[in-house]
C-alpha cells in the first residue's frame, strides 16, 4: 500500500522551516519587514520547484545531486542548533557531542520515512505556533510602539540574507515533492514566515531596535519576559522547546531526502512510483 502525503502535513513541513530560523535570527528595525519578503519569494520559489519536480523522476542522476546539496542545509542546522544548546542550556558539553546526539535524533525520525516526518509536523506547527502567540499575548502591555522603524535602506540587504538561509531547505523539500503539494508548501512557508515577521517585530518593541541588535539570540531572550508566576519564571525555555522541535523536524526531512537515492522503503520513494 502506497503511502500519502497529505497537502496539511506537506504545509505544515514547509511551516516548520521559517519557525527554525526564530531562534536563531538577528533582529533589528528591518527584521519585519525582510522577514515577510524572504518568505513571500521563497513560497514562490518553491512552489514552481514542486511543479518542475516530475520532470526529474525517473532520472537518478538528479536524485543524487539532489541528495548531495541536502548535505549543505543539514550540517548547517545540526551545527547551529548544537551551538545554540551549548551557549544556553549545556555550557559544559563538547559541541561535537551535541552534534552527534543531534544527528542521531534526526537519523531516527527519518527512519519512519517523510511521509511521517511530515505527520509529526502537523502537532508540532500548531504546538510551536501557539506557544509563540501565546508568548506575544502575555508581553503585549511591554511593548514600546515607539521602536517600530519603517523600512529603511538595509531591506534588501536582509531580505537577500534571510532568502538565503530559508532556501536551501525548502528548496531541496520541494523538489522532493509531487506537483500536487506545490501549494501547500507555499501556504506552509507563508504562514511560518508571518510568524516570523512577527516574532521578530515583538523583539524590536520590547528590547529596542539597538539592543536586539546585540545580542546573539535576541527572539530567545526577548521570550524570557512572558513569566507567568513561579511556574514559568523563565519563559524563554517555553519558547525555545517547541522551536527546537521544529528544527528536528526540519534536519529529519533533509535527512529522508538525503537517503532518498539509497532507498525505496519510505516517504517520497512511493509517491514517485505511484504519480510515475
Amino acid at each position: 500500500m502506497h503511502e500519502r502525503l497529505f497537502p496539511r502535513w506537506g504545509a505544515a513541513l514547509f511551516a516548520l522551516l521559517p519557525l527554525s530560523e526564530i531562534l536563531y535570527l538577528p533582529v533589528d528595525g528591518q527584521t519585519m519587514y525582510a522577514a515577510a519578503l524572504a518568505g513571500l519569494l521563497c513560497a514562490l520559489l518553491c512552489a514552481a520547484g514542486a511543479r518542475i519536480a516530475p520532470t526529474l523522476r525517473g532520472y537518478r542522476v538528479p536524485g543524487w545531486i539532489l541528495a548531495l546539496f541536502t548535505l549543505w542545509p543539514l550540517t548547517r542546522s545540526l551545527a547551529r542548533m548544537a551551538l545554540f544548546l551549548q551557549r544556553t542550556a549545556f555550557p559544559s558539553r563538547p559541541l561535537w557531542g551535541l552534534v552527534l546526539l543531534l544527528t542521531v535524533c534526526s537519523l531516527l525520525a527519518a527512519s519512519s520515512g517523510l511521509n511521517r516526518c511530515a505527520m509529526w509536523a502537523l502537532p508540532v506547527a500548531w504546538v510551536a505556533g501557539g506557544i509563540l502567540l501565546l508568548s506575544g499575548i502575555l508581553t503585549l502591555r511591554d511593548l514600546q510602539p515607539t521602536h517600530w522603524q519603517p523600512p529603511g535602506g538595509t531591506l534588501a540587504a536582509q531580505t537577500r540574507d534571510i532568502l538565503s538561509t530559508l532556501l536551501p531547505a525548502a528548496l531541496t523539500l520541494s523538489l522532493a515533492l509531487p506537483a500536487r503539494l506545490s501549494g501547500a508548501a507555499a501556504r506552509g512557508l507563508a504562514a511560518g514566515s508571518a510568524l516570523l515577521a512577527l516574532i521578530s517585530l515583538r523583539a524590536v518593541l520590547l528590547l529596542g531596535p539597538h539592543t536586539a541588535a546585540l545580542l546573539p539570540y535576541p527572539n530567545f531572550s526577548a521570550a524570557g519576559l512572558a513569566a507567568i508566576g513561579d511556574f514559568a519564571r523563565h519563559g524563554e525555555v517555553f519558547f525555545a522547546v517547541p522551536l527546537l522541535l521544529c528544527e528536528l523536524g526540519r534536519t529529519a526531512a533533509l535527512c529522508c531526502v538525503l537517503l532518498l537515492p539509497m532507498t525505496s522503503s519510505y516517504g517520497v520513494f512511493h509517491l514517485w512510483k505511484k504519480d510515475a
